[in-house]
This record gives structure tokens, sequence and C-alpha cells, in this order.
């Protein structure tokens, strides 16, 4: 049967663990950002808007240039590139949009 201090030292043991668990969470949550991949690069994906299944169009900085990039199953194409991006700003293009009203 367990006495006293076996319980006792059971659950000092499980508050040091459940204590320690925890740290780690926090401090991998907090500072850990840098850590993982994809977090941090030259390529950011700023928006994606998908169209069906494996296709659709997304926004992308790489090198300090944005792209306008479609892709689907086969293959990527750039649509437009700039060399600045400003949020809420109006792209223009050169081509007119096959959607009427």
């Amino acid at each position: 049967m367990l006495e006293y201090s076996d319980i006792v030292r059971l659950f000092a043991s499980l508050v040091i663990v459940i204590v320690i668990i925890y740290s780690i969470y926090y401090v991998v949550i907090r500072y850990g950002r840098g850590f993982i991949p994809g977090q941090r690069g030259l390529i950011k994906i700023l928006d994606i808007k998908y169209f069906g299944k494996n296709r659709g169009v997304a926004i992308i900085e790489a090198n300090k240039k944005f792209y306008l990039l479609s892709f689907d199953e086969h293959k990527v194409s750039i649509i437009e590139k700039w060399d600045s991006l400003e949020k809420g700003e109006k792209v223009e293009s050169n081509e007119k949009s096959p959607v009427t009203d």
C-alpha cells in the first residue's frame, strides 16, 4: 500500500512535469516562430484564392517584388509583376476584362 510520503512525492512529480511541459509550450509559441520552417525567408504568400480543385491565383512577395500567379495541376504562370504594392491600391491592367456587365 502507498504511504502518505509516496503520494506526496507522486503529486509533486506530476506538478513538476506539468510545469515543464507548459513552460516548453510557452517558449515555443512565444519565441519559436523563427525556428519553424516556412515562417521566415525570401518568399511570402500574401493571399491565395482558389477557383476549384488545384486551381487558383496567388499574390506572393519574392525578393522585394510582388507577383500575381495563376496555378493549376500542371503549371504556374506569372500574370502580373509589381515593384511595390500598397494595401488598397487599385491595380490597372492593360488588358480588358473578359467579363462584361
